[in-house]
């Protein structure tokens, strides 16, 4: 179970610009984006009643509650909530997690099998609604990623904006100036499980 720990300060000061809100059950949500890479980011967020899931994790504050996805919650372990003053003196909302740079693969890895890794946890996983996936094919030598799209992907006419309005550019948050772009190499073919046809 992870620790999250929050001073009385910052409780203060979320509580008050939650009231704000007006919206009954309005939660505070802690997010990592591009988790165990160069280009880890974390938030905080207002979260709705309504996109709260059953896959979060609950923290209970006083006169509200945060909220952390399950499948990051191991980086945000041991992070911290307080008040500090910024250069001007002004009340600012300080943020510590301690283990946001963990790696999911090994130190060593090659960064095919980071990029892999990450296209398989937090990539392909949100293709499944379509009944599609995708998976690393090879990394070349000039820093092209090239994937190949499966069962609800494979001939669909939306998979081209999927590679470069989402996937590619997932990637390039999360590997930064490591890749220069992403290409599909799928042999694409209209069946049954297609998702998307023109």
């Amino acid at each position: 179970m992870s620790k999250i720990s929050v001073s009385q300060a910052a409780q203060d000061y979320l509580r008050t610009i939650i009231e704000k809100q007006k919206m009954p059950g309005l939660a505070i949500r802690l997010s990592v984006t591009n988790p165990g890479t160069p280009g880890v980011e974390t938030g905080i967020l207002y979260c709705p009643r309504e996109y709260i899931t059953t896959n979060d994790l609950h923290f209970k504050m006083d006169g509200f509650e945060i909220v952390v996805d399950l499948n990051v919650a191991d980086l945000l372990d041991e992070a911290s909530l307080d008040m500090d003053k910024d250069d001007s003196g002004e009340d600012v909302l300080t943020f510590h997690a301690p283990n946001l740079k963990r790696k999911f693969v090994g130190e060593d890895a090659s960064l095919k099998d980071q990029i892999a890794y990450f296209i398989e946890r937090f990539v392909s996983p949100s293709l499944a609604g379509h009944g599609g996936a995708v998976r690393l094919v090879n990394v070349t030598d000039d820093g092209i990623v090239q994937v190949e799209f499966s069962g609800g992907c494979n001939g669909c006419s939306l998979a081209s904006a999927t590679l470069h309005e989402g996937i590619e550019q997932q990637l390039k948050a999360a590997f930064q100036d490591q890749i220069k772009g992403v290409e599909d190499v799928t042999q694409h073919v209209v069946s049954d499980s297609t998702y998307a046809t023109h």
